[in-house]
């Protein structure tokens, strides 16, 4: 037998050769931008919450919950599915620890044992009550990482030198077991050790066959989870001229078979959100709402359009709350349209260029947004606001912002290379639809889905599960929205490089976009 001694770094090494193996890369339904950033209220509360998904499903999810004041006493975390079989019941919450440096923040791990639509619940008590908050997360592992070709090589050697330890302990013990002292060994004895060597060493190679075969199937298995859980292709064609149409691409066979495009969930009254953005200089960028047809494509009769190469990012939510982007490229001719109409939206920049970094900028009718951008400048992989201040044409504070789709503000947040992609709101990056499901209030979640099936909103942001929709407010003498002109987004950019950020607003029933470039360290 093997010792305890020698079995325990195997126990290692093989641990850590499945735990490289699985190591993952995310790209979430925002492209390249998997964390989860929510900020909202949970009762009396007023939280931060920033969700690191894992990198493999099963893995432990990070939590971060910062509370804007100092009278929270506990706070406990625990996982859910968003909607369906189960959602209903919660596992023993986990103890939240408070930070010893910052008595503002807590931090929790959660296990994500499954893949799809969960919902992370966020219980707090304090000097002022009890109250829940939760927030919708995505989970899926995205990309496979191959193990390194040194520690695969070290592994098969150990193997190999087990395999042949036990191979030589089986014919040692069946030529010698009953062996009395000082007896010699007769041909017999000897035969017999080999003959049990033989057998050990067929009876290895079978367990190396079919550990083997259960690897490969497993990577196989694990390579086509991570295939379908990638930002899908769209087909894209022009017809007549100046119609898009938009469907997933036929080839992404794997992803077709989950059937998300036949239950869709309108998010901010749309059924899909368009972005499509002209490369390289990310110069031109157009926030378009197609409708979708019988065959279940999607077609939308664009805008005047300036010719040339565009990216498109098409943001959908399936029926179980689960958030997509798919994505595709497309060249487009100059094309005179109509013009834009409802909730469609254009934006103009200049083209992004290494040196571009702006905090200000001002619009064709006068308006000045102003982006007050953290004088450390902006770090990868840290949680922050992203905050803006709205003026108008004599810098004077504007007063009359309305809602847009049911929000105080909208935001696309574009990585020069394309490789970063998100769509994000005051309230977060969680896609509204996903925050109706996630409701704890049934009554609640019914007028929200009732209001948010709008194309657009008089009322202010509903309260989905704490969600207070930072910078809006009711006027008391008309009974309508209105939206300061600070507005505030919570998100943390996912690696270093240059960006481009599209501020998009709605002022005196017009939409405006603003836009800023900057370096991520």
């Amino acid at each position: 037998m093997l010792s305890a001694s020698h079995t325990k770094p195997m126990r290692v090494l093989a641990t850590l050769a499945i735990t490289l193996f699985f190591f993952a890369v995310p790209v979430d339904a925002h492209v390249g931008s998997p964390n989860v950033f929510y900020d909202a209220d949970a009762g009396p509360y007023h939280l931060f919450v920033t969700v690191n998904v894992p990198a493999v499903i099963p893995g432990v999810a990070d939590i971060q919950i910062r509370a804007d004041s100092d009278d929270i006493e506990l706070v406990s975390t625990a996982v859910t599915r968003l909607a369906g079989a189960g959602s209903q019941y919660a596992p023993v919450p986990d103890i939240a620890q408070r930070s010893a440096v910052d008595p503002h923040l807590f931090t929790s791990g959660l296990w994500l044992m499954e893949y799809g639509s969960m919902r992370v619940m966020i219980n707090v008590t304090g000097r002022r009550g009890t109250a829940q908050m939760s927030v919708p997360v995505p989970s899926a592992a995205r990309k496979m990482l191959p193990m390194p070709p040194g520690l695969g090589a070290l592994l098969l050697a150990l193997a190999i030198g087990l395999a042949l330890g036990a191979i030589s302990i089986v014919g040692a013990a069946a030529r010698e077991s009953d062996l009395a002292p000082g007896a010699p060994l007769t041909t017999a004895r000897k035969r017999r050790g080999w003959r049990a060597m033989a057998f050990m060493a067929v009876f290895v190679g079978l367990v190396f066959y079919f550990a083997f075969a259960w690897w490969n199937a497993d990577a196989k298995n694990y390579a086509a989870i991570t295939k379908i859980f990638k930002p899908p292709r769209l087909a894209l064609g022009l017809v007549d001229g100046s119609r898009l149409k938009i469907r997933p691409s036929p080839d992404d066979t794997d992803w077709l078979k989950l059937k998300v495009m036949d239950t869709l969930a309108p998010d901010h009254g749309h059924l899909m959100h368009l972005f499509l953005v002209r490369e390289p200089g990310l110069d031109r960028m157009y926030h378009l709402h197609p409708a979708q047809q019988q065959d279940g494509s999607f077609v939308d009769k664009l805008p005047s359009v300036d010719s040339g190469r565009y990216s498109v990012f098409a943001d959908i939510v399936s029926e179980k709350g689960f958030p997509w982007t798919l994505v595709g490229t497309i060249d487009l001719p100059q094309t005179s349209g109509e013009p834009l109409a409802g909730d469609d939206s254009e934006g103009t920049a200049a083209p992004l260029i290494a040196s571009s970094d702006t905090a200000v900028d001002t619009l064709l009718d006068g308006t000045r947004v102003i982006w007050r951008r953290n004088r450390s400048g902006l770090s990868a992989n840290l949680p922050t606001f992203l905050r803006f201040e709205v003026q108008d044409r004599d810098g004077n504070p504007a007063t009359d912002l309305e809602p847009y789709m049911g929000m105080a503000a909208h935001a696309e947040i574009i990585r020069s290379d394309l490789q970063v992609f998100a769509h994000i709101h005051p309230s977060g990056s969680v896609p509204m639809a996903a925050l109706m499901m996630a409701s704890v209030n049934t009554d609640l979640s019914a007028k929200a889905s009732r209001l948010m099936n709008m194309s657009d909103m008089d009322m202010p942001g509903i309260n989905m599960t704490g969600a207070k929709m930072p910078a809006m407010s009711m006027s008391p003498a008309t009974g309508a929205a209105k939206v300061s002109q600070d507005l505030s987004m919570p998100y943390g950019f996912p690696t270093s490089g240059h960006y481009r950020i599209f501020l998009q607003f709605k002022r005196r029933n017009q939409i405006e976009t603003a836009h800023f470039d900057a370096l991520v360290n």
